[in-house]
């Protein structure tokens, strides 16, 4: 008789903890459907960027020494294109094409090509937005005009 009892309040236990398991589950995927179709950039980051081209350590700034040519882009609600603009180095694979990073998650990870690597994010400071990109780099962007 006790083990009749031990057995009906295992099995119990592990019914309550498969429903409690089911219950939190289901309110988890209801919760992540929401938020993925709500996911947007803020207010403040939308809009047309623009980006100045990175030269190396010389002093006198000319297109051989270049690093990283201008960019430019343009953040909607819900994607943000970008693309290089103006002189472009030779043989780095640089191009005019068009590229889109979209939000993957709310944490501010970016999905989708960016300028050096799949890894992106980006931050607003004081009037600045600043994509943080693969490899520890950033570039930071000013309001255009």
């Amino acid at each position: 008789m006790k083990k009749t009892k031990e057995f009906i309040l295992v099995l119990s236990l592990i019914a309550a903890m498969f429903l409690a398991f089911v219950a939190i589950d289901s309110t988890t995927n209801l919760t992540n459907t929401v938020q993925a179709s709500s996911i947007s950039f803020p207010k403040n980051m939308r809009g047309h960027w623009k980006s100045k081209p990175t030269y190396t350590w010389q002093k006198k700034h000319i297109n051989k020494w270049m690093a990283i040519p201008a960019m430019d882009m343009k953040v909607t609600a819900k994607k943000a294109t970008w693309h290089y603009v103006g002189y472009l180095l030779k043989g780095m694979g640089y191009n005019h094409k068009k590229y889109v990073l979209r939000m993957s998650n709310s944490n501010g990870i970016l999905k989708g090509h960016g300028p050096f690597g799949q890894t992106n994010s980006f931050e607003i400071r004081g009037k600045k937005l600043i994509l943080f990109y693969q490899g520890g780099g950033m570039i930071t962007f000013n309001k255009a005009r």
